[in-house]
């Protein structure tokens, strides 16, 4: 899990320090007496601040699910899926703050540990049909039909064809941006009224990502990731029929994680018991990968701490014959990732040695 390095306040900061960092970073962390006390993210700005320099961080604070550094991708998929937070914090044994992790990073990791289905077309998870409005209508208008949809973003068209994407905190920044002097609003900005006349393309920025109705889930990911957003809006023909999101793709990883294999854990104390999702998942998604190819079952690992390391044995039988591993690490996560990755390795030369072998030709010429 990558860890983010972000601006972290003391609750009793005004709101006006966490504004500049919010255009950087999704989130920014608060502390109380040093100890992690909650987040100021897009969501606590939404809703616009009257007055940011006189308004201290603990009266918008958000509590979102909070990470230890040995999260496992399942925990964080719950975590994120919980609500629509763009990160989480994540903090030591002690309650004090590393960083923040976002959903870009987990997709990432969902990426590189070829967890996502690779046949999966994105209009099959697609939230469909997508609210649009045209880039000439007032921020006014804006407000309404989010209201009227409850909608969180809309698409923004010039005839018809996309050319943006805008959402609540989007509408909370535009508005801070009307009052500065140097602001894009030339006539009466101080007044929420002025700020409603405004058109959506006085503000609108033109980075989105888009991709194909008929793309693939990775594809839509692989895009996602390469442009830092957590949604991407699908398109037929150019023109919008959906969006896709970060939350979409995290549903239904955990959707196929109900179909994964048990593994049996043993031998971990109170000490080191926090691994035990570590340890579930890591070998888990390399069991998951081969399981119907080898009809993997009764699969167990055994922790064992001696004085300067620990003993990992892992036991699984498939209808080839039994796999026995074993690996002896200075630390449990560095076992579990070496026995795990050795797992993969031996799997992948069987299913290749299968693959090589000819098929036999039952038939007659």
């Amino acid at each position: 899990m990558k860890i983010i390095k972000t601006l972290v306040l003391d609750y009793s900061d005004s709101v006006s320090k966490a504004e500049a960092q919010l255009v950087e970073k999704p989130a920014v962390i608060v502390t109380k007496d040093g100890k992690y006390y909650g987040v100021i993210d897009h969501g606590s700005m939404a809703g616009g601040i009257k007055e940011p320099q006189k308004t201290k961080c603990e009266t918008i604070l958000s509590r979102p699910p909070v990470l230890g550094t040995s999260a496992s991708v399942i925990e964080r998929l719950n975590a994120f899926s919980t609500g629509h937070f763009k990160a989480l914090p994540v903090i030591d044994e002690h309650n004090k703050p590393l960083g923040i992790t976002t959903r870009v990073e987990l997709l990432d990791d969902l990426c590189t540990e070829e967890i996502l289905p690779t046949d999966e077309s994105v209009s099959g998870l697609m939230s469909s049909p997508v609210y649009t409005i045209d880039e000439g209508e007032s921020i006014g208008s804006v407000k309404s039909m989010m209201k009227e949809k409850n909608a969180r973003r809309l698409v923004v068209t010039k005839n018809g064809y996309i050319s943006g994407v805008v959402s609540a905190y989007d509408l909370a920044t535009w508005s801070t941006k009307a009052k500065e002097p140097s602001g894009r609003m030339d006539r009466d900005a101080n007044s929420q009224s002025g700020m409603d006349k405004m058109k959506i393309s006085e503000f609108l920025r033109p980075d989105i990502a888009s991709v194909d109705d008929k793309a693939t889930l990775m594809h839509a990911v692989e895009k996602m990731i390469k442009n830092g957003v957590s949604h991407v809006v699908v398109v037929s023909n150019k023109k919008p029929v959906g969006v896709l999101s970060a939350l979409d793709v995290f549903r239904k990883v955990l959707d196929m994680s109900t179909d994964c294999t048990e593994i049996a854990v043993a031998g971990l104390n109170e000490d080191n018991k926090r691994e035990y999702g570590n340890i579930r998942d890591k070998i888990g998604q390399v069991v998951d990968k081969f399981k119907k190819m080898f009809n993997i079952r009764n699969v167990s690992v055994h922790v064992k701490e001696m004085k300067s390391e620990f003993v990992i044995n892992l036991y699984l039988e498939t209808d080839h014959g039994h796999i026995s591993l074993k690996e002896e690490r200075e630390t449990l996560k560095e076992g579990v990732d070496r026995i795990a990755a050795e797992l993969g390795v031996i799997l992948r030369k069987k299913k290749e040695l299968m693959q090589s072998k000819p098929r036999t030709n039952m038939g007659r010429d």
